[in-house]
Order: structure tokens, then sequence, then C-alpha cells
């Protein structure tokens, strides 16, 4: 016979102002944030340990019992309380999934008809997620969600998972095991799970799997519950009493701090028969507990009821407690949402929603080249793209114009010392550093000029006179020794277009959507790069072209530097040659030349065709040039990226949600006192709990309130006992003080001055001493001056010196000691430590 779903289940949960924190999780749930770990609990059993009958009495639902109908995925039951009683069932896929696969996981159930049988909602789920047959369908990590509604619903939310099996059968093999193994230690091991771990009266539970993996991943017993089905088998194995020392928490090995519980599952009903109604069972349950020595378990720690409240009420502590952090991960999940939804960008049908989309995004692109080119580096509003902090690696793609500057400077100071085809040993260059030669041996000018220069003036001559050199001859010179000029120039303005790539490559990543990068690279970013390129290349050619004609170098600075030299060459009797001088010319000439070099290629290379380029680059205006099937092919997206757009939005719907539940929830001062008190810090690795089980409370599951009530009276004790430490420590202080301001007093009144225990000095008429107001830790130095009175012990002295002195008279005799101060009592300090009071002893005229 059919059992139908039973939503008149009589529960007992926690008011209804605290359900937002099971929704917290519900939603996080929905948003599938692999970084988070959510707060949950857990069924975890053997096969026959009687795990649905348990459920079913939690939740109501009839889950299936038949040995081949075992869950081969987690399921989670969310009851909550409503004015209707609705039944929903959705299916989370696992991430992992392909997009079209999760969509159809999606599209499942829905609301359905609470006459419905549950079972073919198992069946018809099961064969969505893990059909039979496939490999690996225990392995399966979708999550089938049960959602039930209505006015008598507990707050509660549970975690079914499938039941662990010890050998091998014909419905699950080695590989099932493992995998089913797998998926359970991936719950259990998470410190936000509470493992409700459940085992069966027919067999010893000694080697039961679910204690064994619960000591493993809970070592100390803190968010574990333990729950012990089929009592009344225990007496016919012998083990009855070994059962009852377990669930009453004697059984060291299996001591869990939040207690044991006993059920009495109804045993499998007679052919033709119902299974037990809801209230049928509790008639049984309350019978079996009422006689033999099960009945001496105390009331709280038997029945469903009892489980049931334990349940919700530590699920919702054990939600409070993880606020503060799921908090700030809530949020760190949202900003990497919203960045990957920027990334893929805004989905466009149309060719002109495309081209209005491609203008936020030049006009986006352009606003941070322009300063990138100018060399601010300021950031448009509501924009992150220049980093503010220096870059130990170098400096970063994104400050373009100081790349550019690192280049321009790195290549003219190589042209300045690797251009030249010959570095003579005996002069200095235009970079006014001694040079040597290259490639061609040390030499010397003269050696140059008479092994170089004569052979080549020979070779030369023209219709010139005698005596006279061909005038072309340092131009034709001055060609070989420029040769490496093309060379140093190309490598740089390679250079140059590597920074220009890096630097768009930034821009794109920063502002463009992942599915336009490819594409906007291949359809325009390139071809209008190899544009530029190509432009820059033809005018290095054209400069360097421009070395093979003979103009006059129009510098003040050839003549001077010429006829300096031949000043020098013709001093004490000296001479030149005509291949020197001819050397001589083409070497001031290759200055004056290179310099102007330089220039020309970083202003018209570098400047003109690259770098403004860049500037023209992404201008909206291009937009209007490009045909309709560019812009397509770089805006138009896949089915890909709307699908996964789809599912980054709902995702952040959730996300927000959660966001809004959670800062709600951490402002419930209510929530977070009870919580806090409860529970010590957060930790992804490991429960903390700030209590220790007493002698009174081990045996019997532990009382929360209890623990707390000691761990705060231990606090206050040592408290008290440091405010009392600190009382006495003053007033032993205090006692020493007045003991010593009366031993001065008497001793000045008999004529012989004492030294009190305030060091003194007297520098030019100027006292310095140390006081101390009854706290041994704080000491200050001050000076007072001629006309100040002195403490007892210096009156005398004080008289002396003030003596025909200016400023008022002094009086004869000092002035009297203050009272000693009454003894110091808790009850006049509420925070029960010393209070610095000003010296009484010391008056100010």
């Amino acid at each position: 016979m059919t059992r139908i779903i039973d939503s008149t289940l009589n529960t007992h949960g926690l008011a209804d102002d605290q359900r937002g924190l099971l929704e917290l999780i519900d939603k996080l749930q929905f948003a599938q944030l692999d970084n988070v770990k959510l707060p949950q609990i857990v069924v975890v059993g053997d096969q026959s340990a009687g795990k649905s009958s348990v459920l079913e009495a939690l939740t109501g639902t009839p889950f299936p019992r038949d040995s081949g109908a075992c869950t081969r995925f987690a399921t989670e039951i969310r009851m909550r309380r409503a004015k209707e009683s609705t039944l929903k069932v959705t299916i989370i896929p696992d991430r992992s999934r392909p997009q079209s696969e999760q969509l159809r996981l999606l599209q499942y159930g829905g609301h359905v008809n609470e006459n419905t049988p549950f079972e073919s909602l198992m069946r018809d789920a099961g064969d969505l997620i893990a059909p039979k047959g496939i490999p690996g369908r225990f392995a399966a990590r979708d999550i089938l969600v049960v959602e039930k509604r209505g006015p008598d619903m507990p707050l509660l939310t549970l975690v079914d998972l499938p039941g662990l099996v010890r050998v091998a059968n014909r419905d699950q093999s080695e590989s099932d095991i493992r995998t089913i193994e797998a998926l359970s230690d991936r719950y259990m091991k998470s410190s936000r799970t509470i493992i409700l771990a459940v085992i069966g009266g027919n067999n010893d539970y000694v080697q039961a799997p679910i204690l064994r993996k619960a000591r493993q991943f809970d070592p100390s017993g803190s968010r574990s519950i333990g729950v012990l089905t089929k009592p009344d088998l225990t007496e016919g194995i012998g083990l009855e009493d070994k059962f009852i020392e377990l669930v009453m928490n004697e059984d060291a090995e299996n001591h869990f701090k939040l207690g044991w519980y006993v059920l009495l599952n109804p045993g499998p009903p007679l052919h033709g028969e119902a299974w037990p109604s809801p209230a049928e069972r509790q008639r049984r349950e309350d019978e079996f507990f009422s006689r033999g020595k099960w009945s001496t378990l105390p009331a709280s720690m038997r029945g469903v009821g009892a489980l049931r409240q334990k349940l919700s009420t530590q699920l919702q502590k054990h939600i409070g407690r993880h606020i503060p952090s799921l908090r700030k991960q809530i949020q760190d999940a949202l900003s990497r949402c919203d960045h990957e939804l920027k990334q893929l960008g805004e989905g466009k049908d149309t060719v002109e929603e495309m081209k209005l989309e491609m203008g936020e995004l030049f006009s986006t692109s352009n606003n941070l080249v322009t300063p990138a080119i100018n060399g601010n580096y300021k950031n448009p509003p509501g924009e992150k793209f220049f980093p503010r902090q220096a870059i130990s690696k170098g400096t970063p793609p994104q400050r373009l114009r100081a790349r550019v500057r690192e280049e321009s400077e790195r290549f003219a100071r190589r042209f300045r010392d690797s251009a030249r085809k010959v570095k003579f040993s005996d002069t200095t260059g235009a970079s006014g550093v001694s040079s040597t030669l290259n490639g061609l041996g040390s030499q010397s000018k003269k050696d140059f000029a008479r092994s170089h220069v004569e052979p080549l003036l020979a070779q030369v001559r023209g219709t010139e006179l005698p005596m006279d050199s061909n005038p072309r001859a340092p131009y034709i010179l001055f060609q070989d020794y420029a040769q490496n000029w093309p060379t140093i120039s190309t490598e740089f303005k390679d250079n140059i277009v590597v920074i220009c790539n890096e630097f768009l490559s930034e821009i794109i990543d920063y502002v463009w959507p992942q599915r336009m990068h490819s594409p906007l690279r291949e359809h325009y970013l390139e071809p209008m790069m190899a544009d530029l390129v190509k432009q820059a290349e033809k005018e290095l050619v054209r400069l360097t072209e421009d070395m093979e004609l003979e103009i006059q170098p129009f510098d003040p600075e050839y003549e001077e530097r010429l006829k300096k030299w031949r000043h020098q060459a013709t001093q004490e009797g000296q001479t030149y040659t005509e291949a020197e001088e001819v050397l001589e010319k083409m070497l001031i000439y290759y200055d004056c030349t290179a310099r102007i070099f330089i220039r020309n290629v970083i202003t018209q290379i570098a400047e003109r065709y690259l770098i403004l380029g860049l500037l023209r680059l992404f201008n909206p205006v291009k937009i209007l040039q490009m045909s309709n099937a560019v812009v397509e092919a770089i805006a138009a997206e896949n089915k890909q990226t709307r699908d996964r757009r789809i599912t980054l939005k709902n995702q952040k719907h959730a996300i927000e949600e959660a966001k809004t539940l959670c800062a709600n929830l951490a402002m419930r001062s209510d929530l977070r006192s009870a919580y806090e008190d409860d529970y010590g810090e957060d930790s992804e690795d490991e429960t903390v709990i700030r209590r220790r089980p007493t002698a009174a409370t081990q045996n019997n599951g532990t009382s929360l309130r209890d623990q707390e009530t000691i761990v705060k009276s231990q606090h206050d004790l040592r408290q008290l006992e440091a405010a009392k430490q600190a009382a006495l420590q003053y007033q032993q202080q205090q006692q020493i003080l007045a003991s010593e301001q009366a031993a001065a007093l008497k001793a000045q009144q008999q004529g012989s001055p004492q030294r009190s225990s305030h060091s003194h000095s007297h520098r030019n008429g100027t006292h310095y001493y140390k006081e101390n107001d009854g706290d041994p830790s704080v000491s200050s130095s001050r000076s007072k001056s001629r006309n100040d009175p002195p403490v007892s012990g210096d009156w005398e002295h004080y008289k002396r010196t003030s003596s025909g002195s200016e400023g008022p008279d002094v009086p004869s005799t000092p002035p009297p000691p203050p009272p000693p101060r009454p003894p110091y009592h808790l009850e006049d300090q509420a925070s029960a430590m010393p209070r610095r009071e000003p010296r009484p002893y010391v008056t100010r005229r």
C-alpha cells in the first residue's frame, strides 16, 4: 500500500523569528559556493541502522525502506513554518557538471501535490541524478532538496547521506562502497557539520563504521550527536546494558558532548497492513520506555520529540556561531561573482545593442589610455586600473609612459655606447666615456687612420686638386662607421611594440568581458596594431635611408671641435696626416648626427606612430566604421556564455539575499550573545569549544547552560582575585607613604632633617625629583622653580637657597602633612584598580 506524505506532524521548534538562520543556509546552499562550508546536520549511519525510520520520524516524510532503494546522492530535507502546507522538490546540480546538464537538473521538480507518493519523487530524481548502469552513480554530488512548509513544521534542516555499506552486494560494488564513503567523508570532515550518527541495536556497535568515522573527523566529540535505534533488539543479543552505557555517555571512546538519544523504530508491518501513523508510533515508543531497563533513561534522552528539539536548537546555535565568518565569506563570494559577471558582460541580441555596448567599452578604455600616455596615472571615478603602490618586479604594464621612458633611456644609452662600429682607446665619444675597440682589436685613432682611412682615401680620389682630399671621404667613412644604427633602432621599435601590446592586454582584461577578449584581438586590435607597426617600420626605413644623404651638420659644435683638435694636434711641433683629419671630421660629424637620429627615432617611431596610435585606437568613431559582421564577431556571445551568465545571475541573487539575511542576523543582539556564549572562535579546520564537560554533566549528554555558568563564574573569580591583589598592594604603598611623611615631619620638628623617599637634586637653583603616586609601574620627572615649596625633607635647604632671592617670603615652618588615606575597599572602586592621586604633601604657592 502506498504511503502518503503526512503533513500533520506535531513538532517542537524555535520561535518563528529565528527562521532567518535556516533561510540563510538555504540561500547559500542554492548559490553553490565552493569556498563556503555551510553549518548543517548530516544524518549518517549503516544501511541497516534504521536511518530511514529516524528521518521519517523527524520530518514526517516516508523515506523508502527497501534494501534496493538506497539513495545514491545527498537529500536535504528543509522544514519551515508557514500558514499553508506546501511541498517543493528541487535539485541543486553539482557545479562541475556541464552547463547544459545543470540547467536540465534545475528544471526538475517544483511545487508538488502533497498526495504525491514520495517514493516516486525519489525514483524520478534518482533517474535524473544517477541513472542505473552508469559508472560512479553513487558519487553524484548533486543534492535533492525536499522543502516542507506548514503551521506545525519545526525549524530544522537535515542532510541525508547514503547508508554506509560494509560488504559489497548485488546492488553495491566495492567501487560503490568507496564512493559512498568519499561522499560521507566530504560532509563529515567540515568543522561546520553536526554529525547525527545513527546506529542500530541489532548489532554490536564496536565495529560500526559510523562511530569510527565520527571519531576520525570529530575526535573531541564536540559536534556529534548519537542516535540509537531498535533498542528493543539489544536484549536479544545480550548487549542491553552495554548499549545503555553508550547512550548514557559512559563509553569514553564514543563520548559525544552533544549527547545520545534513543528512538524506537516501528517494526515492518504485516502483509497488507499500513505503516503506523505518527500517533501510533508515539504510543508504542512511550509504552516501550515505560518499562524495563530503558525506563531509567531521562525523558530528555528518549523519543523523537526530544531528539527533534535538540536538533532544532543545536542547528540554530551552530549556524549562529558561524555568522561572523560566513558574513565575510559571503562578501568575498559576491565580489568574485560580480567580477565574473563583469568579465562576461551584458548579453546583447541586435547589432545596434552590440554597438552601444562596444561604445561604452571603447569610452572606458580610452579614459584609461589617456592618463597612461600622459603619465599622470589618475584612475577615473570608480576605476582601480592603475596600481597605487610600487611593484617589486618592476614597472607594471599599466604605467605605459614610465615604461616607454625607461625603454627610450635604455635605447639612447645603448646607442651612445654600442652604435659605433669601432670604439677607440684614446678618445672619448659623445657619451663622454673612454672607448675601446669593437671587433677590430685594440687600436688608437692614429693606427686606425693609417690602416683603414689612408687606403680608403687612395681608393676614393676624384677630380680634386693635388694635396686636397675628396670632400665626400668623411661621409663615406661615416656610413660605414654607423652601420649598427638600423639594428639598434629596430630592436627599440620592437620593444616599444611589446610594451604597447602588454598595456593593451591589461586594458582588455580590466575593461572588456571575457567573451570578447579573443574576438576583439582577432578582428580589431591585431589588425590595427599591425597597421601602426607597419607605419612605424616605414618611418624607420626612411630615417635609416637618410643616413646616405650627405647633409652639412649646420651645428657650431662641428667647427669648434675641429678647430680645437687642429690646435691640439699642432702643439709642440706636432703634425697630423690627411687621414687623421678626415677621421676626426667623421667622428665629429657622427656625434652631431647621432643626437639628431636618437631623437628622431624616439619621436617619430615610438611617439608618433605607436604611442599616439594607441590614443586613437579606442576612439568610439571607429565603431561606426566597422561592418556589422565585425561587430557581431566581437560582441555576439555563444550559448555557453549565455548559460554561464544565467547561472551567475541566479547565484548572485542568492548571495545578495544571503548577505542581507546575514547582516540582519549579525545585528541581532539576542542571537549574538546567546551563540557567542555557547561557542568559541570559528575555525575551518577544527571545532573550538570553550567549555569542557564536568563530572556532573559528562554522563548525561552535557548541559550547555550549566557549563556556561561555570565558565562565567570562574572568569568572575579570577577578576575578583586580581582586584583584591591590586587593592592590597595599593593599601600597603599608602601606609608606607604615610609613615615616611610622619617621620619626616618629626625629624624637622626636632631639628634633624631626613631625606624622604623621593630622590631629588639641586642644579642651578632648580629641584628635580621623581614622584610615585602609589603605582610602582608609573614614574615621571618634573621640575619646579626656586619659589615652589619643596618636600618636607628639604625645607631647611629651601629656606637657605631662597633667602635673598626675588619672590614671596618663605614661611618659617613647613606645611603640615595631609592625613593618611583611609583603607582601600573594593566597594569604593567599580574597576577594583588603584586610582592615581596628586601629591598631597606638596603645596604650591
